[in-house]
């Protein structure tokens, strides 16, 4: 392995850590998408990887040094299509779908009747607020997106709702939640996290797990694996979070993506 590299990207409050992937034989690498991978865009079709992002999980892939995943809130369908449909295993609404390479669709938990019943009433109070064309359905939740608006206008919009769908979720077995260009309903009691956790269940015993996230959906999976790996926060250091590293960007994630290429692969790979 190339553990040598001098062209490190340096991970925020964790100096060890490339020598820490270094040491490991099994690793795992789960990775957030939207403002992750990919900057945000008014277009949530529109959020593409930085230019060479695809190639860099590509030659990642084919390496088999390393088990990956990406963890995304959006639809396991839109992730997959956004990444040019790589071999990867997806995770989509934020843990209620799971999709492995070898299956042709992924599989899904389906929300119980009661909280069904909630996300309709959430629906319908969107709908009479006048924030339809900004609605946007997912198998456990529902997202009003404010991306594109003047921040005071968003910021309205954001309140707005969220204090309607928080009524709704306390009564419904769901849970409000807000992220990075908008507001969340979703169905209580499961997470990126228990999804993580799965899928590290999965791997040998003593793989070592990085994930790396921006949004506050992704604190469930730092401290998933808070006390056996490396969570890293995409975003400012001065961040109230769970996560151990910093990385300040989408750009510097590209770079952190190359080092790891870098750093874990072996002769003739």
């Amino acid at each position: 392995m190339n553990c040598n590299n001098k062209r490190k990207i340096e991970i925020g409050n964790v100096p060890d850590f490339w020598d820490r992937v270094c040491s490991e034989q099994l690793r795992f690498l789960g990775l957030d998408y939207d403002g992750t991978l990919a900057p945000f865009h008014v277009d949530p079709m529109q959020a593409k990887p930085l230019p060479g992002v695809l190639d860099i999980l590509d030659a990642l892939l084919k390496q088999n040094t390393t088990t990956v995943a990406i963890v995304s809130g959006r639809p396991a369908f839109e992730v997959s299509t956004l990444l040019n449909n790589l071999p990867v295993t997806i995770v989509g609404s934020h843990g209620f779908e799971m999709w492995h390479p070898a299956n042709d669709s992924p599989v899904v938990i389906n929300p119980s009747a009661e909280q069904k019943m909630g996300l309709e009433k959430a629906k319908g109070v969107a709908l009479q607020q006048g924030y339809g064309e900004k609605l946007e359905y997912k198998v456990a939740s529902i997202a009003m997106h404010t991306r594109g608006f003047p921040g005071q206008v968003a910021s309205l919009m954001e309140e707005s709702i969220f204090s309607a769908w928080t009524a709704i979720a306390i009564q419904h077995a769901l849970e409000c939640r807000r992220f990075n260009g908008g507001v969340e309903i979703r169905c209580a009691g499961r997470h990126k996290g228990d999804a993580l956790s799965e899928l590290l269940h999965l791997q040998p015993l003593g793989t070592f797990p990085v994930y790396v996230g921006d949004d506050d959906t992704d604190e469930d999976a730092f401290r998933t694996i808070h006390e056996m790996g490396v969570g890293i926060k995409v975003g400012s250091a001065s961040s109230t979070t769970a996560a151990k590293g910093f990385l300040p960007d989408c750009e510097a994630v590209k770079k952190f993506l190359e080092t790891w290429v870098s750093v874990t692969s072996t002769p003739g790979s």
